[in-house]
């Protein structure tokens, strides 16, 4: 049989899709790219925004063109929060996803423990991510992620984690990235810390990079900053949500701008180029014109690397959701590419610091002329050579740059 995937969302998709990929290439099927034409399509969901949704929506009707008699799988987030959604050829999974071939050939749903998650390889990349953690019980008032991912936190043991690192490093995967519903949270309900789980990682051979996916501003430790050291990449992405703070407390965020730009300054005290990388939302119920100024004001203050910009988007089940808004969609957008304005001067401004500079970058693909792949800074490269290897990690001199990448030729 043809199965054919599509992934939307977080990497913690990303690694669950792989393990849908595995699942059925242990029936002896074969995974083949979702715009083909398939006996089964799978859809990996997101509903975090509405876009997200739509796009899961819009990926149903592509397979149906595709093949109007292939079979639909809706798998994750979409599954659980419209559990009454109905269409012909098109199942519901809200299991795990390990075991999604056995719900699909013997229509049973078989209970996994986190621990028993892990994966050979991750196909199609060269960085490989690992999912350590899940649940997450923030519950910020514009999130829905609690409602479809569950609030309970299950931490993945340090001894299970270590075990599928040290494969996949067997497998020639020299960068992991770690990720999780709230990633922050890990070992709460066990008793260890991110930190220590890092001090661990870091004496598996072959590993040359280890990197911390989302985490949330508080869960930034000074023993979390302490073990911020090689292999552990100099990048955090930060999710500071509005540089308001009383849009912070709507929001429900339990921090304040000046606490994360404290812990910024003390990332950057570790290491002066220290990588950071947001979200910001626009348009929250409550922003005002003097509220979203001070969006932009904290992107001159923090010199963010990147910024991931969203239009806020009511979530069902959220309190947010029973806000009233006061900010129309014309100005959403209008505040957003203004935003975008200032991201782009100061992710240039970055950039400009490793400007005739030797970096290392890890090769993801070869795009024309140029290989593409990223730096510790986790700062995407173009770059000239020959003959090299995907997979590898090379010097690059830096001779250019523009707000999305560093420009070079290999050394």
């Amino acid at each position: 049989m043809h199965v054919a995937i599509y992934t939307l969302g977080c990497k913690t998709n990303q690694y669950e899709t792989e393990l849908i990929r595995e699942s059925f290439e242990s029936y002896g099927d074969s995974v083949i790219p979702f715009h083909n034409k398939a006996d089964l399509y799978i859809i990996n969901s997101c509903v975090v925004t509405g876009k997200a949704e739509a796009k899961t929506r819009k990926a149903v009707r592509h397979a149906k063109r595709t093949n109007p008699n292939a079979k639909i799988i809706i798998a994750s987030c979409f599954a659980r929060l419209h559990p009454d959604f109905k269409e012909s050829n098109v199942s519901l999974y809200a299991g795990e996803r390990k075991k999604i071939a056995d719900f699909h050939y013997n229509n049973t749903y078989s209970s996994v423990s986190l621990q028993e998650e892990s994966i050979k390889k991750f196909s199609g990349h060269t960085r490989a991510t690992v999912k350590i953690e899940e649940g997450c019980n923030n519950f910020c008032t514009y999130c829905i992620v609690p409602f479809v991912r569950g609030s309970k936190i299950k931490s993945k043991t340090r001894e299970a984690i270590s075990k599928e690192v040290q494969e996949l490093s067997k497998a020639g995967y020299k960068e992991i990235v770690l990720s999780g519903t709230e990633i922050g949270k890990y070992g709460e309900d066990t008793g260890i810390s991110l930190a220590s789980l890092l001090k661990t990682l870091k004496t598996i051979n072959g590993i040359e990079r280890v990197r911390i996916s989302s985490i949330y501003p508080t869960a930034i430790t000074d023993d979390l900053i302490e073990e911020l050291s090689p292999p552990v990449t100099p990048h955090l992405h930060i999710s500071l949500q509005s540089g308001d703070n009383e849009i912070l407390k709507r929001m429900n965020r339990n921090y304040t701008t000046e606490e994360c730009l404290n812990i910024i300054e003390k990332l950057r005290k570790k290491d002066p180029d220290f990588s950071i990388t947001t979200d910001i939302i626009v348009g929250f119920p409550g922003e005002t014109d003097n509220a979203f100024l001070n969006s932009v004001s904290i992107v001159g203050k923090a010199h963010f690397s990147k910024v991931h910009i969203f239009r806020y988007s009511k979530r069902p089940f959220t309190p947010a959701y029973f806000m009233k808004e006061t900010v129309s969609e014309s100005l959403k957008k209008t505040h957003a590419e203004k935003l975008l304005h200032a991201v782009d001067i100061e992710r240039i401004a970055f950039k400009n610091r490793f400007l005739n500079k030797t970096v290392e970058v890890l090769v993801e693909k070869k795009d024309g002329m140029y290989y593409t792949g990223f730096t510790p800074f986790y700062l995407k490269t173009k770059f000239t050579g020959t003959n090299i290897a995907l997979g590898s990690i090379v010097p690059v001199l830096i001779e250019k740059v523009d707000a999305d990448y560093l420009y070079g030729r290999i050394l």
